[in-house]
């Protein structure tokens, strides 16, 4: 079964409200206009350039910390994992107890292919914050992806009773007993985040995969099928129809 986690897709768009409404680090007097730093209206690059320029600028240390966070963010939307990661670790040394610096610094490991740092920040995280599912989640991820599918499925379950409405931690769950080869759960995990997000076709690809494993070509027939039916883009929903006769 093709393995494909799924992290906190919405934190990025999330982190960047956050950086802003963050404490009162950035707010500004009431006659100076918002900076471009924090403007989601301007594209990235100037975005980046003004967050730089506050840097280098802001007398608060807490407006530096702010600048660096949005930064990060910035630079992560735009695949810059490396120069996300350092802008975080800038805002932790300046605010230690900045949980989402530590949670987007565990992300940019994540995608940086150190899974051990990023299983240390996001649980580092959860310390400062222990009731954000997506610090579980996305620390489930980084277990799964160092192999320990165990760990990995206790965050998810803490995730789970956490966030009872998000399908996320349900698939990656499901996943994670599919890399287990326990497919029977996988299906169970999956047909509750189904319900959870009918929509998806990514589930239904995933319990495609799962019925696949154990034998039940009708069933991953039907699933792949309603993927492509959502996404009729969707190479695995295709390719998955393929291979069970469809």
């Amino acid at each position: 079964m093709a393995v494909g986690y799924r992290c906190a897709g919405v934190v990025l768009s999330l982190v960047v409200v956050l950086a802003v409404c963050w404490g009162t680090a950035v707010a500004q007097t009431a006659s100076e206009p918002p900076d471009s730093c924090f403007d989601e209206a301007l594209p990235e690059p100037q975005r980046i350039a003004a967050c730089s320029r506050l840097v280098e600028t802001a007398k608060e240390p807490a407006a530096r910390a702010q600048a660096y966070l949005q930064r990060g963010v910035l630079h992560e939307s735009a695949g810059a994992a490396e120069s996300a990661a350092a802008d975080y670790s800038e805002t932790i040394k300046l605010e230690p107890g900045n949980a989402l610096a530590y949670f987007n610094r565990g992300n940019a490991q994540d995608q940086l292919g150190r899974f051990d740092e990023a299983v240390a920040d996001y649980t580092q995280a959860i310390k400062l914050e222990p009731k954000e599912a997506d610090y579980y989640n996305n620390r489930g991820q980084a277990y799964d992806h160092k192999g320990q599918h165990d760990l990995a499925i206790a965050d998810y379950n803490e995730a789970a009773r956490l966030a009872p409405a998000d399908a996320r931690p349900l698939y990656n769950r499901g996943l994670s007993y599919a890399n287990k080869g326990d497919y029977r759960r996988a299906v169970v995990d999956l047909d509750q985040a189904i319900k959870l997000s009918p929509d998806d076709p990514d589930l239904y690809v995933a319990r495609g995969a799962a019925h696949e494993e154990l034998g039940d070509a009708n069933a991953a027939k039907a699933d792949f099928a309603k993927a492509l039916e959502i996404d009729p883009d969707s190479d695995d929903a295709r390719e998955g129809l393929s291979r069970s006769g469809g």
